[in-house]
């Protein structure tokens, strides 16, 4: 099936790699090998490959930049779709901003800031994409993504066509979308901005926002963010694992950040299994000492029987 995969990628022009190290792919630079990872330059191209991994039966998983995700160490999809490359945006009037499902977050939030716009201010220091935001209703000081969504456009891999979901069509909650349970693949997404400041007011309220972020996160270690959601209580996961005293705590070269304790930071040479042992301790500790047990927001992509 591969042959003939690889076959079709060479007569469409469409761009790959064999046998990447998906270490090199991630921020938190940890993963095995994938067979083929592709990198389609349009949308038409994306569609393409995506009916071509279900025509071929190869298995394949989507990215962006991999900023909140943790690749297995050995067993993986045959096929990484990346989107880094759809990277369009276009204004289409009365505040209505769209984008490629590539482009990233911080770009966004610099180019509406630059027109005029304070909605996506906060995406400043997200180091994901649109669609990989959008699917995981990314946020930061107390906004998130899907509350400015205008509408969605999906490729629908079942169905191979492409459909258009409204704002009143989507549910979004706290790091939650119906992307994540209904197979529909984002493409590209409209927003309508409407907070309106001068550029100059905006771009300040952006280098507080990463000033902020410089000074609390640890981005100067590999890391895919941070790694548990936020209990039904709403009180911070960091604040919650400092208190339990797991700053500092270790399994292999994966370690609770001793900056930020909702963060699992890579040493060097971390593995995924160091990370996924180093989960289910905190876990324990947690639900023992709190009561409940906390649930990860990093998507881990492996091709492991569950």
């Amino acid at each position: 099936m591969s042959v003939g995969f690889e076959e079709a990628l060479k007569n469409r022009s469409i761009a790959y790699r064999k046998n990447v190290l998906t270490a090199t792919l991630s921020t938190f630079r940890i993963g095995g090998a994938c067979p083929y990872v592709v990198e389609p330059c349009c949308i038409g191209e994306l569609c393409d490959v995506l009916a071509l991994c279900r025509q071929t039966a190869l298995s394949y998983a989507l990215i962006g930049r991999a900023s909140n995700i943790l690749f297995d160490d050995t067993d993986l999809p045959s096929v990484l779709v990346r989107t880094v490359r759809l990277d369009a945006v276009k204004w289409e009037g009365n505040g209505i901003l769209r984008a490629d499902c590539g482009v990233l977050l911080p770009r966004l939030a610099h180019c509406t800031a630059k027109a005029g716009y304070g909605d996506l201010c906060f995406a400043a220091g997200i180091p994901g994409t649109v669609g990989g935001g959008i699917y995981m209703n990314a946020g930061a000081h107390g906004k998130d993504l899907g509350s400015l969504i205008k509408y969605v456009v999906c490729y629908e891999p079942y169905g191979d066509k492409i459909t258009t979901y409204f704002n009143k069509e989507l549910s979004f909650c706290y790091r939650k979308s119906d992307f994540q349970t209904n197979n529909a693949i984002i493409l590209q997404a409209a927003f309508q901005l409407v907070d309106l400041a001068p550029p100059a007011v905006l771009q300040a309220r952006i280098k507080a926002f990463l000033a902020r972020r410089r000074d609390t996160q640890p981005l100067q270690q590999p890391s895919a963010g941070s790694v548990f959601l936020r209990p039904d209580s709403g009180e911070p996961m960091g604040k919650i694992l400092d208190e339990l005293g797991l700053k500092g705590m270790r399994c292999g070269n994966a370690a609770v950040s001793s900056k930020h304790a909702g963060f699992i930071v890579n040493l060097g040479g971390a593995t995924a299994a160091d990370v996924l042992t180093l989960i289910g301790k905190i876990q324990e500790i947690v639900e023992k000492e709190r009561g409940f047990r906390p649930v990860p927001e990093i998507r881990y992509i492996t091709e492991k029987k569950k």
